[in-house]
């Protein structure tokens, strides 16, 4: 960049774009949900009350809930290399938790992150105040900030690739950390995930898109996910949280909602492992569902007062509490 002012210009844009998705966030569960199903054969009655009925399970043993403590408010948490990694996007901090610790260790940003993607090695940082994209592990520490188009906020790792997305286009950065080829999102985009075979992204809170990682193109249809803030993949499919509270499965062959939408209380985020899908809701609870029946499994877990993020890792599920300033480790 040529000169403080003109930095100082980017950064404030940066920091509209990143309003602009917290507030997206904020109000998407006020908008009105669509309960209509969908062709789809697999799990066709996912979220439906009159899908048949099964005998009663044993209810599942209670979790394990452990508190740790990182201090400010994170809200960004991913899992990579071992570790899991814990971004606090207002204070511009980064921690990093060994899951047989308690303590909180410092990881030095170049800039102010917004979200974290792990990978096999470590995690990779969004600076959308920088314009670029940081490699931060536990061997080698942090790698010089590499800039990338746009100013990315979301960032994901999966399916041969790490995808760092801005308002309107998704970058690919190579494993060996060179830069790649883009993807304009026709749109504007606020959450990406990829693995089973795509990338995933939520467009113009109504939608979840899907990019073919060799091709870098926009495939197939959309999803229609009324007031669509948020996607994750495990579990054999694509999971996107939408308006009023609702959880909808998107076949990752299709691409398409795969039965009606479940309706799930305040959620905030939404992560699949370890045999369930885990949403996050604003009372400072965690619930699990089944992936096949859509059916809630056990009592909501507490974890503090409000649970902004989550993701499953090392045979747990770590949740980041942006108001309590902890992390909460759930072993089911």
């Amino acid at each position: 960049m040529s000169g403080a002012g003109e930095r100082g210009w980017l950064v404030a844009i940066a920091a509209g774009a990143v309003v602009v998705v917290i507030a997206i966030l904020a109000i998407a569960g006020i908008f009105s949900g669509d309960d209509g199903g969908s062709d789809g054969e697999a799990g066709a009655q996912f979220g439906h009350s009159e899908s048949v009925a099964t005998p009663a399970a044993e209810p599942p043993p209670e979790p394990s809930v452990r508190r740790l403590a990182v201090g400010g408010r994170p809200d960004a948490i991913a899992a990579g290399g071992g570790y899991v990694w814990v971004v606090d996007s207002l204070a511009g901090r980064v921690s990093r938790l060994n899951p047989a610790s308690k303590k909180p260790i410092p990881v030095a940003a170049a800039g102010f992150p917004t979200d974290v993607a792990g990978d096999d090695g470590g995690a990779w940082l969004a600076l959308a105040d920088q314009g670029a994209v940081q490699r931060v592990t536990a061997d080698t520490g942090p790698a010089p900030p590499l800039r990338v188009q746009g100013f990315p906020f979301q960032i994901a790792a999966g399916d041969g690739a790490v995808w760092a997305m801005s308002q309107k286009e998704v970058q690919r950065i190579d494993p060996s950390g060179a830069p790649g080829g883009t993807t304009r999102v026709e749109g504007n985009a606020a959450s990406i995930a990829a693995g089973e075979g795509s990338v995933w992204l939520t467009r113009d809170n109504r939608e979840v898109v899907r990019i073919d990682p060799d091709s870098g193109e926009l495939e197939g249809e959309p999803a229609d996910v009324p007031g669509a803030f948020s996607v994750t993949v495990g579990e054999s499919a694509a999971w996107a949280l939408g308006a009023a509270g609702t959880l909808v499965r998107i076949d990752p062959e299709t691409g398409r909602p795969s039965g009606g939408p479940l309706q799930v209380d305040k959620a905030q985020d939404v992560a699949a492992g370890l045999g369930f899908v885990w949403v996050a809701g604003g009372g400072g609870t965690v619930a699990r569902y089944d992936p096949g029946s859509g059916e809630q499994v056990g009592e909501p877990i507490a974890v503090g007062q409000l649970a902004q993020s989550l993701t499953v890792a090392e045979g747990s599920v770590w949740v980041a509490d942006s108001r309590d300033g902890a992390v909460y480790r759930i072993t089911p």
